[in-house]
């Protein structure tokens, strides 16, 4: 099976593809450059979606913050030595000290913390709507807060796989290095509109396959491909984001069973 596969490590780096590149194919009916599409490719002309990948998306933006549920964040525990505790520090262990074992501490400050990899699968069903999208947006950034509250940084990826008989389409783009700050407009365009799948990716589809893929591909999900992420969260299949609360749960559900 042939694989094609797309890379961009920043967001800046995709803008410059998506305005540089040029396509080999395409057609105006249901590609990135479609015409009558706005409800559902989120934006009227490809000429207005690269003005968002430029200049942000307020509207995205607004629809996150106004769906926004309010979610009970609990501290992540913090760790000190004692003589007992829930598992050994080998170190202090192997050093001979008496305080061998590590136990939760409500006062014991926080340590150097890991980068946080998250990657989301931005691929969906051609029925799935935008308010699916958008509630799926509004809980990717309730569990970035959370993360960032516990002191950890957040790298975050969409990524899109695709397939057909004889072949496999793999993009990933960095949407927010673990040093930026989240920018809420790219946040809000990437994830609360569906112009990052239905734009852009079918962009990167017709500037990477030689020949027209039928019905651009039929949306998918390749386990192995995501192994080097702490958190996976992986297309939308069916109704577990219909409602703001029932998708702040399925993303948190997914971040409880990956920890």
């Amino acid at each position: 099976m042939k694989t094609y596969r797309y890379t961009a490590e920043s967001w800046d780096e995709f803008v410059h593809e998506l305005r540089t590149r040029k396509i080999i194919w395409g057609h105006n009916g249901n590609g990135s450059e479609a015409t009558d599409s706005s409800g559902w490719s989120g934006c009227k002309t490809w000429e207005e979606a690269l003005d968002y990948a430029v200049k942000g998306h307020t509207v995205g933006r607004a629809a996150i913050e106004s769906a926004a549920v309010k979610v009970t964040m609990e501290p992540e525990p913090l760790w000190d030595t004692a003589p007992v505790g829930a598992f050994p520090c080998i170190a202090a262990y192997a050093a001979g000290v008496p305080q061998d074992m590590f136990a939760m501490s409500d006062i014991a400050p926080p340590s150097p913390s890991p980068i946080v990899r998250i990657a989301v699968n931005m691929s969906a069903p051609a029925h799935v709507d935008a308010t699916s999208i958008v509630n799926r947006g509004v809980a990717i950034v309730s569990l970035i807060d959370r993360i960032q509250l516990s002191g950890r940084r957040v790298e975050l990826i969409a990524i899109k796989h695709g397939k057909t008989n004889d072949e496999k389409f793999i993009w990933q783009v960095t949407v927010k290095r673990p040093e930026e700050p989240i920018d809420m407009d790219r946040v809000g365009l990437c994830f609360a509109t569906p112009i990052m799948l239905r734009r852009f990716f079918f962009r990167v589809l017709e500037f990477m396959t030689p020949n027209e893929v039928e019905g651009y591909g039929r949306s998918t999900h390749f386990v192995e491909e995501c192994r080097d992420c702490d958190l996976v969260i992986p297309k939308i299949g069916g109704d577990e984001y219909s409602t703001p609360e029932l998708a702040v749960k399925t993303v948190m559900g997914l971040w409880a069973a990956a920890a």
